[in-house]
């Protein structure tokens, strides 16, 4: 059986792109309410984010790799209220703050969202419904890299690259919280800010590597991509140290249109490395999605103040997402 709180309306208001192309292709829609499956909850959604991954999508510059169909509704997060519990569901009720992440499926930026309940987690209470909706998705990109791939632990020495933006500061936060230490590469301009997670900044710009002991560092995370780092940072691991990238060989993966010549060269660079951890101590990682089945790790992390969110300040809604994706 379904448990219904509330009758919602038969539709719903959405941003949705009626084509791949700039911001402005972003347009407020009218369409059916989503049918939860037995899985599936009901979602009344009090915030979204956007991410770089949306705006990527959006431009078209993954086409080739993610299919959409249109009128697509972007966003990856949510936070909002349960309306609606399937009746294979189990773990949340009727009326329940939660909060989670769909992607790669989307859908988040409307007044309703059918997810799965792997997919969600209770919204930390210390959290309210916009701070909740940044998390999911950069907090779960750095647990998976940090934690179940890096299998961080006390005393480590980590390493990382991006350290002021999304995924790279909550990644030093969670290393922190494991008991690391940290460096981490920045901009000038935010050195305040990764001073102020507790991580020693280095300036990108600088020959940083040469001031670092080489061998010395169990676990080098980039946020970043492009091969430059993984070049001047390989020398950096210790024995048996991982170098785990989120992004992979290319700048800012998909930044501009991914190509198949673009996949050709990448994999040219990467069956070479992947061979290459069988015969060395030193290994390569790449990951390039995240599961949210460690939520609700990120949701203590959350509430016992170790990790906590960057966002922009300024606030947006259905009507006015084409300016959320231009300052992303």
């Amino acid at each position: 059986l379904r448990y219904i709180m509330i009758e919602p309306e038969s539709r719903m208001r959405a941003s949705a792109m009626i084509r791949h192309g700039p911001p402005d292709v972003l347009q407020p829609v009218e369409l059916p309410l989503p049918k939860p499956a037995p899985d599936q909850l009901l979602v009344r959604v009090v915030a979204t984010s956007v991410n770089p991954a949306d705006c990527k999508q959006r431009s078209g510059n993954l086409k080739r790799i993610m299919r959409h169909t249109f009128p697509c509704i972007m966003g990856q997060d949510f936070s909002g209220v349960v309306v609606e519990v399937g009746g294979n569901c189990s773990k949340f009720k009727v009326g329940d703050d939660v909060y989670g992440a769909t992607a790669p499926r989307n859908g988040c930026a409307a007044e309703y969202v059918a997810v799965f309940e792997r997919e969600t987690a209770i919204k930390p209470a210390c959290l309210d419904a916009v701070a909740a909706a940044a998390v999911p998705t950069v907090g779960c990109t750095a647990f998976k890299g940090i934690v179940e791939i890096g299998q961080v632990a006390q005393g480590y020495r980590v390493l990382v690259h991006g350290a002021s933006g999304g995924v790279g500061a909550a990644a030093a936060q969670i290393a922190k919280a494991h008991g690391a230490s940290v460096w981490g590469t920045c901009g000038t301009h935010n050195r305040e800010y990764v001073e102020s997670l507790g991580v020693t900044p280095l300036d990108y710009h600088t020959t940083f590597e040469t001031g670092l002991e080489t061998g010395s560092f169990n676990l080098v995370f980039d946020a970043v991509g492009g091969d430059e780092y993984y070049k001047r940072s390989h020398g950096l691991l210790a024995p048996n140290g991982q170098y785990v990238s989120a992004v992979g060989p290319v700048l800012h993966g998909g930044s501009i249109e991914v190509t198949y010549g673009q996949m050709m060269r990448t994999a040219g660079t990467l069956i070479p490395r992947f061979f290459g951890n069988t015969c060395s101590s030193r290994k390569y990682r790449l990951y390039l999605g995240f599961e949210t089945a460690c939520l609700d790790q990120v949701s203590a992390l959350v509430a016992d103040g170790r990790l906590s969110i960057r966002r922009d300040p300024e606030l947006f809604d259905l009507d006015s997402m084409s300016r959320a994706h231009e300052k992303c």
